[in-house]
């Protein structure tokens, strides 16, 4: 069964709360965990919710993040208002077996940070949304996503899973959306320049070059059903 932790905390607990909530409503047999800071905001969520395990404490402590089974879980959502708790909350969830973090982070300086320290993808204050939020969780395997001229565009790393839409497809057939540029495609040690005979394969990490109204049509193209994990 899929294990998904939130962190929650601060001022967005509400999102934390929906979030929560809609993944219990559409996703039955994902284990969730949220772990929430204020004690008497966890009693409040733990008895909204009907199926979420709700731990009041400190998503930087090991004895919660233990407790949450964090070194299960598929992925982990770091969403309080603290930038530094969120990546840290992230880093250590990845130190201890988590296979993705989700990080919220307000301050751009921050951003250079997020692919060093393993963290999977970043989401601003302008995106912090439910569905957004639950578009880095559903999608393929996201390793980074950088933000470029105030939101304009974003570059994002991705791992390509064996049933993406586009694995098996020359570039040229794909119907990549308008404002859409595939950088590259890293197959194992080779660097591929991609050519409009480029197919992209099972496991390969691709780099694209998306403008913001074209991003949701490139998550579609890497998508995979939460089933698939």
């Amino acid at each position: 069964m899929k294990i998904v932790v939130i962190g929650s905390g601060g001022r967005e607990h509400a999102i934390c709360f929906q979030l929560a909530r809609q993944l219990e409503k559409t996703n039955p047999t994902i284990n969730l965990k949220l772990v929430e800071s204020n004690k008497a905001r966890a009693e409040f969520v733990a008895d909204q919710l009907d199926r979420t395990v709700v731990l009041s404490g400190d998503a930087l402590d090991a004895e919660i993040l233990k407790e949450a089974n964090i070194g299960a879980a598929e992925t982990v959502v770091a969403v309080t208002d603290q930038d530094e708790v969120n990546i840290l909350a992230s880093v250590l969830a990845k130190r201890h077996g988590c296979a993705r973090a989700v990080t919220l982070i307000n301050a751009t300086t921050f951003a250079p940070l997020i692919s060093p320290l393993g963290i999977d993808a970043a989401v601003s204050p302008r995106e912090i949304t439910v569905s957004r939020i639950l578009e880095h969780v559903r999608r393929g395997r996201v390793r980074s996503v950088y933000t470029l001229r105030a939101g304009e565009a974003e570059v994002i790393e991705v791992e390509a899973l064996e049933t993406s839409p586009i694995v098996g497809v020359p570039l040229r057939d794909a119907r990549l959306p308008s404002g859409v540029l595939v950088g590259a495609v890293v197959r194992g040690d080779e660097v591929i320049m991609p050519r409009g005979a480029t197919a992209i394969e099972a496991q390969d990490r691709v780099v694209i070059f998306a403008a913001h109204g074209a991003v949701k049509k490139v998550e579609k193209l890497f998508s995979v059903a939460l089933g698939f994990f």
